[in-house]
């Protein structure tokens, strides 16, 4: 929805393009926000179901031109300070929908709103404050996970040293916002990059966190 781009660009302190969210449709002429109680519409000849609003990542932060991230973590940081989902915070923007058929539409279709319902709370994120994380010497460690060791370093975040080690751990933002690498830490230390990577239940964020000295691991 171009009207609720505007309100973004309007919040936030960096440049914001329709671009950096890729959309497949973007819709003008509603109001801002307003395709967050759209449950099911008509665009040409197919009828979507509106199934969920669109959960956004780190990805929104690179420019699509440039390929380079937002040293500020924009517009992803803007858009947690009010769009984050009070159910399971999520940070949204746009929605996901599925066609009930196949169909023809076309640029300048209009779109038409069939049924809604209230849509999802949201409110302010609560503020990811960065660590300070003191420039170690490089060193080789390992990591052990799952009862495989790998070679490591205590350079480089620990989610892409598992990567590249052709270990598939979930994620989602790769920002230390979803929660979605959250693993166990059963020995060994780490560096944090938020205050929020390090569990007090003994778990860490791989995304957000760089090995101090050898690890074991456990999912």
């Amino acid at each position: 929805n171009e009207a609720s781009l505007r309100d973004l660009q309007q919040r936030c302190p960096a440049s914001v393009q329709m671009e950096q969210f890729r959309p497949n449709l973007v819709v003008t002429g509603a109001a801002a926000w307003e395709e967050d109680t759209w449950k099911v519409i008509r665009i040409g000849e197919v009828i979507f179901d509106v199934v969920k609003p669109c959960s956004r990542c780190i990805f929104t932060t690179v420019s699509p031109e440039k390929g380079q991230k937002h040293p500020a973590g924009e517009p992803l940081k803007t858009l947690q300070s009010f769009r984050t989902a009070q159910d399971n915070g999520d940070v949204d923007f746009g929605q996901n929908l599925i066609p009930r058929s196949s169909g023809v539409i076309r640029v300048g279709d209009e779109v038409e709103i069939l049924s809604t319902a209230p849509g999802r709370l949201y409110g302010a994120g609560a503020e990811e404050e960065a660590s300070d994380v003191e420039v170690q010497p490089a060193t080789a460690v390992t990591i052990q996970w799952q009862g495989q060791t790998i070679r490591g370093n205590n350079q480089q975040v620990l989610l892409e040293q598992l990567e590249q080690a052709g270990i598939r751990v979930p994620y989602s933002c790769r920002a230390g916002i979803c929660g979605c690498c959250r693993i166990t830490l059963v020995e060994g230390e780490v560096s944090a990059l938020k205050k929020s990577a390090i569990g007090s239940d003994g778990t860490i964020l791989c995304c957000s966190c760089v090995p101090k000295t050898s690890l074991q691991l456990e999912a």
